[in-house]
C-alpha cells in the first residue's frame, strides 16, 4: 500500500491556506484529478450540485475527485468566490467567527490514477472522530506547520499532505472495503500478500506464475484463482501494470535514460519495454515524457 500510494504526490502542494470570516463561501471548478479540503480551525459546508450538503467540523478530511464543481462554505447557499479570486485576496483577518481552510491537489497519473481513483466515489469523507490517533496526530503536525515560515517549509507541507492522503484513504478503504482496490482488499490474505510485497519490491525479478506460486506455498491453478478472486487480475496482467506503473513514474520524474528505466522495471532491452509501454498507455515512452516537460497551468 505504501509503494502504490508513494507514487500520488501532492503538486507544490497546499495551493490555499485562507481564513475566513463568516459568511464566506469559496468555488472549486472540480477539475483536478483528487484535493483534498481540511477545517484546521473553525466549521463550514462542502456544496455539491444535486447532492444534500455536507457539515465539515475541524479537522474533518474532505477528498473530492474531479468532475463538476463544488463550494466549501461557512453555511449551505452562502455566495461564494472562485478560488483564484479567494487566493489573491489572501486570508481575512478581521474580527468575527473564523474558519482556517486548507485544500492541496494530487498528482495522479496513468496506472497511479487508475489505481487509487478507480472505484472512488467523488466525495470521500473521513471524520475526525473517525480518525487513528496516528492520523489525527500528523493533521496536528500539518496544522502547527502552516503558522511557520522556515527553510523547506513547502516540501515539509507537500509532504505532510501526502501522509494526509494514505492515512485518509486507508480509513476510507477499511470502512468501504467493497470499494477498496483489489490490491488494498488482498492485503488481507497472508499468502497473496507476500507475493504482493515481492513483486512491489522487486518488479524486475524474472517473475513467473510458477515462482510466484512456489513463494504462496500453492500450486499454480490455485494461487492463479485466489490471486485473481482477491485482486481482480489475474498475477500477470498486475505485474505488467505494476512494471508500467515504475516506469510511468519515472519517465516523468526523471531524466534516466529508457535502456535504464527498461531494466529497472524487468525488461531486457528498450524495443520491448516500449512495445509494452505503448500497448499499455497508448503512447511511446518518448511521448508520454514530453507530457511532463513543461509546467502544466495550475487549475482548481
Amino acid at each position: 500500500m505504501s509503494d502504490q500510494l508513494a507514487r500520488a504526490r501532492a503538486q507544490g502542494a497546499v495551493f490555499s491556506i485562507l481564513r475566513r470570516v463568516e459568511p464566506w463561501g469559496v468555488r472549486f471548478a472540480g477539475r483536478r484529478p483528487l484535493t483534498a479540503h481540511l477545517l484546521l480551525e473553525g466549521e463550514g459546508w462542502l456544496e455539491r450540485e444535486g447532492q444534500p450538503p455536507v457539515h465539515l467540523a475541524a479537522r474533518d478530511v474532505a477528498l473530492v475527485t474531479a468532475g463538476r464543481s463544488y463550494v466549501v462554505g461557512s453555511a449551505p447557499g452562502t455566495a461564494a468566490i472562485p478560488i483564484d479570486e479567494a487566493r489573491r485576496q489572501g486570508s481575512d483577518r478581521g474580527p468575527g467567527a473564523a474558519s482556517v481552510l486548507l485544500c492541496g491537489a494530487y498528482v495522479l497519473d496513468g496506472s497511479v490514477a487508475a489505481s487509487l481513483l478507480n472505484g472512488l466515489p467523488d466525495l470521500v469523507l473521513v471524520r475526525a472522530t473517525d480518525q487513528d490517533p496516528s492520523h489525527a496526530a500528523a493533521i496536528d503536525l500539518l496544522a502547527a506547520e502552516v503558522q511557520r515560515d522556515a527553510p523547506g517549509h513547502q516540501a515539509l507541507l507537500d509532504r505532510l499532505l501526502d501522509l494526509n492522503l494514505i492515512y485518509t484513504l486507508s480509513a476510507w478503504w477499511e470502512q468501504s472495503s467493497a470499494q477498496a482496490p483489489g490490491w488494498f482488499r488482498a492485503l488481507s490474505h497472508p499468502e497473496v500478500r507476500q507475493v504482493l510485497e515481492s513483486l512491489h519490491a522487486n518488479p524486475a525479478t524474472d517473475w513467473t506464475l510458477e515462482t510466484m506460486a512456489q513463494l504462496a506455498g500453492r500450486s499454480r491453478a490455485s494461487f492463479a484463482a485466489t490471486f485473481r478472486e482477491l485482486v481482480g487480475v489475474s498475477p500477470g496482467r498486475y505485474l505488467t501494470e505494476l512494471r508500467m506503473s515504475r516506469a510511468e513514474d519515472a519517465l516523468a520524474r526523471t531524466g534516466a535514460p529508457l535502456a535504464t528505466i527498461a531494466r529497472n522495471v524487468g525488461y531486457s532491452n528498450e524495443f520491448a519495454f516500449a512495445t509494452a509501454f505503448r500497448r499499455h498507455s497508448g503512447s511511446s515512452p518518448g511521448q508520454w515524457r514530453r507530457r511532463f516537460e513543461s509546467p502544466q497551468a495550475d487549475s482548481s
